[in-house]
């Protein structure tokens, strides 16, 4: 009896001393990755980079921060990184290709990672610099691949210094966008919204299918536009665009003259804003391709020669063109004019277009695009009325082939009442020199009530 009392008194014993600590300590997770001696700079090796695929021979180590995650699955084998900016000093970025998936485990955003150059790879891939392995085309040419599973982590090493990505990221507008010195770095795209075409669309659509990914535009009120790229293996793949105007967060990135916009997440979506609705738009989507330009309204007049705008449609998007290659006239001089736009009631007007070229031998203002605004056109006689010039951003020669670039925010708030707006094309035919055709598209008028 004695010895069964003893073990119940022993038993509570332990009972009440385990009771009374319930502090459980805690095993500490410590990072113990080592800080690497850095001796060369991003800049210096995007400086001694090119576009043909080379490898690095010294033995130099960069440091940079991530900023893109394939936690999503927007990403895929590959990792972009870049400076912290300063003031005064702009970030540069870089790409990496990894033979890995789910990296975003071992490379977080904002972790800061040294990067071991030699004996790897790097080019300048559309302006961006890549550093990876080396891979060889079908046509026998070097390019850059991705590093293989055994090899990254000894070439890319993360430290134990983590940032917040508020300190990496830079809120610019898409005109600020369209910069290869901004590729590979995060950017922050503000008062922002999707075009028509993605309204009730989603982020991947399989019958719009470009690579295994989707593309839309986003596009600002001054007219600038930039793709929006998501991936069919996106996580919020199939989820609904939304419908207003915001914010959006992602890496900028390149395919030949094309930029565009990948965000790691849906959280990188920020539009709860009120949509911006111009009260004049004409994105020329119904209009036949090759015909001399025809819409209900629109005028289409020769001043000078016999030649007249055209409609066009390529790669499934209508626009207006004037294109001198067919025409042997000394000088040709032709309007295409709006119907009339009523300005009663709006403050703060702002027009903008898009406009492009192609085949331009040179840059004069013999062969050139011009637009005006006029009060009193009659819908007939261009001479009897009066047009002011307005000042607007136009390509030219060192603009890429097709590549619609904005005219800016074109102020029209001293205009009240009904308004004319015209493009007015001034070239020659017989002086080959000044050959080359200039498209329009996306005319869009913003007010407010």
């Amino acid at each position: 009896m004695k010895k069964i009392f003893f073990k119940l008194f022993f038993a509570l014993s332990i009972l009440l001393i385990c009771g009374c600590n319930n502090d459980i300590e805690t095993p500490k997770l410590e990072c113990t990755q080592p800080d690497l001696a850095v001796n060369k700079t991003v800049e210096k090796v995007q400086e001694l980079a090119g576009t043909v695929t080379k490898q690095y021979v010294y033995d130099d180590i960069i440091e940079a921060y991530v900023v893109s995650s394939d936690e999503d699955g927007n990403f895929f084998k590959t990792i972009s990184f870049q400076t912290l900016p300063k003031e005064g000093i702009p970030a540069t970025g870089f790409s990496v290709p990894v033979d890995a998936s789910n990296t975003y485990i071992d490379y977080r955003v904002g972790n800061k990672v040294y990067v071991r150059l030699k004996n790897q790879f790097t080019d300048l891939l559309y302006g961006g610099l890549r550093i990876g392995s080396l891979n060889v085309s079908n046509a026998g040419d070097p390019t850059i691949g991705r590093i293989s599973q055994n090899d990254y982590k000894n070439v890319l090493n993360a430290s134990c210094t983590m940032i917040d990505e508020n300190l990496l990221v830079k809120k610019i507008s898409i005109e600020e966008a369209l910069d290869d010195t901004k590729l590979n770095t995060l950017i922050e795209l503000t008062d922002v919204e999707f075009t028509e075409g993605a309204l009730g669309r989603h982020y991947f659509e399989e019958t719009n299918n470009v690579g295994g990914s989707t593309n839309w535009n986003l596009r600002d009120k001054t007219g600038n536009q930039i793709i929006f790229r998501t991936s069919s293996y996106a996580s919020f793949s199939d989820h609904l665009v939304p419908e207003g105007s915001g914010t959006v967060r992602g890496i900028l990135t390149k395919f030949g003259s094309d930029y565009q916009m990948v965000i790691r997440s849906e959280q990188d979506v920020v539009m709860n804003g009120i949509r911006n609705t111009p009260f004049f738009a004409e994105d020329f989507q119904t209009v036949k391709n090759n015909v001399n330009f025809a819409l209900p309204g629109w005028s289409n007049i020769v001043e000078k020669a016999s030649k007249l705008w055209k409609s066009m449609v390529y790669g499934g998007n209508g626009y207006a063109e004037f294109n001198t290659t067919s025409t042997t006239a000394a000088e040709n001089i032709a309007w295409l004019v709006s119907p009339k736009i009523n300005m009663t009631g709006y403050k703060k007007a702002t027009l903008s277009f898009r406009s492009a070229q192609h085949d331009l031998k040179m840059d004069s203002p013999l062969n050139a695009l011009e637009v005006y605004v006029s009060t009193n056109f009659d819908g007939s006689n261009i001479l009897k009325a009066k047009w002011t010039k307005l000042e607007a951003k136009f390509p030219s020669l060192s603009t890429p082939v097709r590549a619609f670039i904005s005219s800016g925010a074109i102020d029209l708030s001293p205009y009240s009442g009904n308004i004319y707006i015209a493009f007015k094309y001034i070239g020659s035919g017989k002086d080959k020199t000044l050959n080359g055709a200039f498209m329009v598209d996306d005319i869009k008028i913003f007010g407010e009530k």
